[in-house]
């Protein structure tokens, strides 16, 4: 699985945000997640305590085209400063094997309606 992967989001505040993350396999192929489950959270910053950060809704969105799928609300995203954030998503087998899919940061944009 390619585990070095490092991607930028940016979400309006107040505005939806839904991002599809393709997984694949050192070689590039797709990895079939079936039998996965996925989990994301974001925090101010590495020295934020694991305990403060606040989790994204993360999904297997296509366990056979190996997309896994993360979103905001909204009222979620009208609660953030405008400020950048750092986050990961990670994905765990039925064998509880957890591997992080990607890391980056997310980064705010303040919106007014």
């Amino acid at each position: 699985m390619a585990a070095d992967t490092s991607v930028d989001i940016i979400v309006n505040q107040k505005a939806s945000l839904e991002v599809t993350f393709s997984v694949k396999t050192a070689n590039g192929a797709v990895l079939n997640l079936t039998n996965y489950t996925a989990a994301a959270k974001y925090k101010t910053d590495f020295q934020t305590p694991d305990s403060q950060a606040l989790p994204f809704t993360a999904s297997i969105a296509n366990a056979v085209n190996g997309e896994v799928m993360i979103s905001l609300t909204p009222t979620q995203t009208a609660n953030l400063k405008n400020a950048r954030y750092v986050y990961d998503v990670t994905i765990t087998d039925d064998n509880d094997f957890k591997t992080r899919i990607v890391e980056g940061f997310l980064k705010v944009s303040a919106g007014v309606t």
